[in-house]
C-alpha cells in the first residue's frame, strides 16, 4: 500500500513551475546544498538545432550539473537486470547520499493516471523513508486534458520501487532527445539497455558552490545567450535570437505536418521556465544594489513574456488539433513565434541595463 504523507503541491520545489527532469534535479540539488531556484530561475534560455527531422531543445545556458567552476555535481546512470536488484541499489543510494533520481516511465507509475496519453520518460526522487520503506518524492505538476496530475509524495515498501524504475527507450526521438538533454550537460545518450532496463541515477561526486556571486553569473550567462559549457556548445546549437531564426524557418515548412507538434512539450517546458524565472527573480540578489530592479524585471516577464509564452504553446496544441483531425493549420503560431522572439530579445536588453 502506498502512504500518502502530503500533497505534492505544498512542497519548496515548485514542481508546478518545472518539467520532470528538472522537478528531480531541483530536489537533489537542494538536498546537496545547491541554490536550486537559483540554478534555474536565473537562466531564461532557448538553444536549438537540428538533426535530420528532429528539432532539438536545449533550455540551459549552465548545466545542471554545474559548470566546474560555480558548482559540480557528478551524476551517473546506473542500470539493473531486474527490479529487484535495482530496489537494492536505489534504496542504498538513497541511504547514503540522501536522494536518488530514478528514471522510470509513466506507465509503470501507479499515481500517475495516463489514460489516453502516450508512454514517456519521467524522473522522480526516492529519499530514506521508515524501516522497510522508501519515500517517493515526485513534486511534478501538469494539467492535461485528463485533469490535474497532483504529483505523489510518500512512502513505498522498499523493494516495490524497483519496478518504478523501468527505463526503457522512450518511444520517440524527440523524447530521447529530451532525457538526453534534459540536465544540460554534456552526457553522451543514456545508455537504454534491454539486458539493464531498471536505472537511475547515482551521485559520484559534488562541488558545492558559495551564493556570493551565483546570481550574477548566471545572470550575465542569460543577458549574452551564451553556454557556458564549451563542451556542449560543440554540438552546434543555435542560441538567443538565432535559435527563434532556425525554429520559425522549421515551423513554417512544418506547419502541415503531425510530426512537428510531436515537440509541443518543448515548447511547454521553455514557457514554464519563464514562469520559474519569473518567481525565482525576486530571490536573487546582485552585489551593490537592492531588490528592486530584478523585481520590476520580474514582473514584466509574468506580466508580458509569460502570456507570449502561453499563446504560443496554445497556438501550437490547436494546430496540433486541426493537423490530427485534417484541418488546415492556422499562421498564428507563426506570428506568436515572433513575438516571442522580440519579448526574448527585450528581455536581455533588460538584463544587461540592470547588470
Amino acid at each position: 500500500m502506498h502512504e500518502m504523507t502530503r500533497p505534492a503541491g505544498t512542497g519548496e520545489v515548485r514542481g508546478d513551475l518545472l518539467s520532470c527532469y528538472s522537478t528531480a534535479a531541483a530536489g537533489l540539488l537542494r538536498a546537496i546544498g545547491v541554490p536550486d531556484v537559483l540554478a534555474f530561475g536565473t537562466q531564461l534560455f532557448l538553444g536549438v538545432r537540428r538533426s535530420g527531422s528532429l528539432m532539438e531543445f536545449l533550455h540551459y545556458h549552465t548545466p545542471l550539473t554545474g559548470d566546474g567552476e560555480l558548482y559540480r555535481v557528478d551524476l551517473h546512470r546506473r542500470g539493473a537486470a531486474a527490479p529487484g536488484e535495482a530496489a537494492d541499489a536505489i534504496v542504498r543510494h538513497a541511504h547514503e547520499t540522501g536522494a536518488a533520481i530514478v528514471t522510470g516511465r509513466t506507465t509503470h507509475l501507479p499515481w500517475i493516471e495516463t489514460g489516453d496519453a502516450e508512454p514517456a520518460p519521467h524522473w522522480f526522487l526516492v529519499r530514506p523513508g521508515p524501516p522497510g520503506r522508501v519515500e517517493v518524492d515526485d513534486r511534478f505538476l501538469w494539467t492535461d486534458d485528463a485533469g490535474l496530475h497532483p504529483g505523489f509524495v510518500g512512502t513505498v515498501p522498499a523493494a516495490e520501487v524497483g519496478a518504478y524504475a523501468w527505463s526503457p527507450l522512450p518511444p520517440g526521438p524527440e523524447q530521447a532527445s529530451r532525457e538526453r538533454w534534459a540536465l544540460g550537460d554534456r552526457r553522451d545518450r543514456p545508455p537504454w539497455s534491454p539486458e539493464r532496463p531498471w536505472q537511475w541515477l547515482e551521485l559520484t561526486g559534488r562541488r558545492v558552490p558559495g551564493t556570493t556571486g551565483f546570481a550574477a553569473v548566471m545572470l550575465a550567462r542569460t543577458a549574452t545567450a551564451r553556454i557556458a559549457d564549451p563542451e556542449v556548445a560543440a554540438h552546434g546549437w543555435a542560441c538567443g535570437r538565432a535559435a527563434f531564426d532556425v525554429l520559425r524557418e522549421w515551423l513554417e515548412k512544418g506547419l502541415a505536418d503531425p510530426a512537428t507538434y510531436r515537440h509541443n512539450n518543448d515548447f511547454w517546458v521553455a514557457s514554464r521556465n519563464r514562469k520559474m524565472v519569473a518567481a525565482s527573480l525576486r530571490h536573487a540578489r546582485l552585489p551593490g544594489q537592492g531588490p528592486e530592479a530584478l523585481e520590476e524585471l520580474s514582473d514584466w516577464v509574468g506580466s508580458t513574456l509569460v502570456p507570449a509564452w502561453t499563446a504560443l504553446v496554445r497556438a501550437l496544441h490547436y494546430n496540433a488539433r486541426r493537423v490530427t483531425t485534417g484541418g488546415r493549420p492556422r499562421p498564428n503560431a507563426l506570428t506568436a513565434l515572433h513575438a516571442v522572439a522580440d519579448l526574448e530579445d527585450d528581455f536581455r536588453t533588460r538584463l544587461g541595463d540592470i547588470l
